[in-house]
């Protein structure tokens, strides 16, 4: 169970680093591109990305925290499972325990998580502050 959990989050993550990649913004700098965003009102510069941040330091910081927001959103349905299979345990000590176990380990994933977002953030702003 801990095996199909473990490799459910790691292609998760993978799938999201390879969108959150994917969607960062990449304009080139030229003439065409300067004269657009020069025109444009605020909601087409929105669509255009002019402004937009695309270096490697945001890029990463995207990326990692797109992956620390599956792994919190796993961890919860992980709890809310373990919740549900609790009520409908009958009274089972084995099925209890389970049940208890699986609410335990999504609540150290979301705490990991957690902490995990503060320090990535902390981090990267500290090493790439301006």
């Amino acid at each position: 169970m801990i095996r199909k959990i473990a490799a459910f989050l790691l292609m998760s993550a993978i799938t999201l680093a390879s969108f959150v990649y994917a969607a960062q913004p990449a304009i080139a700098a030229n003439d065409w591109n300067q004269k657009a965003c020069d025109e444009a009102d605020e909601a087409q510069k929105a669509v255009l990305g002019c402004g937009t941040d695309s270096t490697a330091p945001s890029v990463v910081e995207a990326l990692i925290n797109g992956v620390i927001a599956i792994v919190g959103i796993v961890a919860v349905i992980i709890i809310i499972v373990g919740g549900q299979r609790f009520i409908v345990s009958q009274g089972d000590p084995q099925k209890i325990n389970a049940a208890r176990g699986m609410i335990i380990y999504g609540v150290i994933g979301l705490i990991v998580a957690l902490v995990a977002f503060g320090v990535v953030n902390f981090v990267l702003k500290g090493v790439f502050s301006k």
